[in-house]
């Protein structure tokens, strides 16, 4: 017998290094610390970045065999160059910390990068999505299996995938397993359970962001369908209302899901207090910072390790450099020329979404998704959108074979190197 082994693409283990932060976050800190997950946002970081710089060591180590592909990068990764020197100029020129200029920079520059690795088609045209698809499965497990171990020790715990950036991977990984779903079968109805249920065992878990991606993803998912299978459509809308329905009611008062659907209820924008209230106080501040600084800081901004003081609820925020708007921490770090970046931002988000919506191809979908995550948390958490770390820019390289019109379940995965293919192919971006 012949046991055959796909190595891992660079776009595999980006995704694993999406996870891999918060599994060791919910051991360390939730299990055996016994602190907030909240607080742990700073060491996933870091290491998400040590992963990433291993690669970056290694692709350095083997530059003769990388063979990007320069026509295929995204033109947003202009937008990334000027946002990259602006924010270092201005960051020096205001005489922000260095140490702060680095973390910032590190989060526009990662992102810049794997926007370029990633046109190279040997880091993602062969990648094994069934073995991600798979991987993907344990990793919900083992976190719901964790969160109920944490809850054991830990008050503050609760179910999860994990935090912003991991629930996100994960449930776009689901969502995307049954979106490329062909045939009615045992194993395919068992698939599509089994990533129902890991979704509902962290529902209470969910922010608003997480509620909104999902219900798009849905909506994309029935947009799909609609041309094939219009009944259907109309079948899957009535169950999906009558079980959101059912769902919302059952849902706990003390849950975060509840809390935060209800916060919306109450929702007063000219209160400064609660976490929308949090958030206007963010952009109050910065304005404040911004106009102090003078014109040139109005037009530019404060730059790369830019920081302000902000009146929270319960206390003051010394020194910050968060700002959870997009629109917030871009007019922070860039200006009023940042409006303009992160209205290409968008721009570039939603080309992507329409480019990939209708796709059969697993990479493409789960760019697609992420792309609509994106999105949400410009709102709700700027910096996912550099956590993410390119992922909804990248044109990924895949297989469509020409021979057959026949789609496999996890398409398009192929066998070999792109070299020693047995079947005639094509690559598109």
């Amino acid at each position: 017998m012949r046991i055959i082994y796909r190595s891992t693409t660079f776009f595999e283990r980006l995704i694993y290094y999406f996870l891999i932060p918060d599994v060791m976050a919910k051991l360390v800190f939730e299990i055996v610390l016994r602190v907030p997950a909240i607080t742990v946002n700073q060491p996933k970081q870091f290491v998400f970045y040590g992963l990433l710089a291993i690669e970056y060591v290694w692709l350095l180590y083997n530059f003769k065999a990388f063979r990007p592909s320069f026509s295929k990068i995204s033109p947003f990764a202009a937008v990334l160059a000027l946002m990259t020197i602006q924010g270092v100029v201005m960051g020096i020129w205001w005489g922000n910390s260095f140490a702060r200029i680095g973390i910032d920079t590190i989060n526009v520059v990662v992102v810049l990068l794997n926007i370029f690795i990633l046109t190279d088609p040997s880091k993602s045209a062969d990648t094994a999505f069934g073995r991600i698809f798979l991987i993907n499965r344990f990793y919900a497990v083992l976190m719901i299996l964790l969160s109920i171990v944490a809850m054991a020790v830990n008050p503050v715990a609760v179910i999860s995938f994990g935090g912003s950036i991991s629930t996100a991977v994960c449930i776009s990984l689901l969502f995307a397993e049954l979106m490329l779903l062909r045939k009615l079968n045992i194993a395919n109805i068992l698939t599509t359970i089994f990533c129902l249920l890991a979704m509902i065992a962290t529902v209470q878990s969910w922010n608003r962001t997480t509620l909104m991606a999902c219900g798009a993803a849905l909506l994309l998912y029935l947009g799909r369908q609609a041309g094939q299978a219009p009944y259907r459509v109309v079948s899957l809308s009535l169950a999906v209302v009558m079980m959101a329905g059912v769902g919302f009611s059952m849902l706990p008062e003390d849950s975060a899901l509840s809390r935060r659907l209800t916060g919306l209820e109450d929702v007063d924008l000219s209160s400064r207090t609660g976490s929308i209230g949090e958030r206007e106080a963010e952009g109050d501040a910065v304005d404040t910072k911004i106009a102090a600084l003078g014109p040139g800081a109005v037009l530019l901004g404060a730059g790369h390790g830019a920081s302000y003081d902000v009146k929270y609820t319960w206390e003051w925020k010394l020194d910050y450099s968060n700002a959870h708007y997009g629109w917030v921490l871009f007019y922070l770090r860039y200006g009023e020329l940042g409006y303009v970046y992160l209205g290409l931002w968008l721009l570039a988000l939603l080309v992507t979404i329409l480019q990939t919506w209708r796709t059969s191809h697993a990479a493409s979908l789960v760019i697609c998704l992420l792309a609509v995550w994106n999105i949400g948390y410009i709102g709700t958490y700027s910096y996912f959108s550099f956590f993410i770390a390119g992922m909804p820019f990248a044109r990924a390289a895949f297989r469509v074979a020409v021979t057959s019109p026949r789609l496999d379940r996890f398409p398009p995965l192929g066998r070999g190197r792109l070299a020693r293919s047995s079947t005639t192919n094509t690559f598109r971006m």
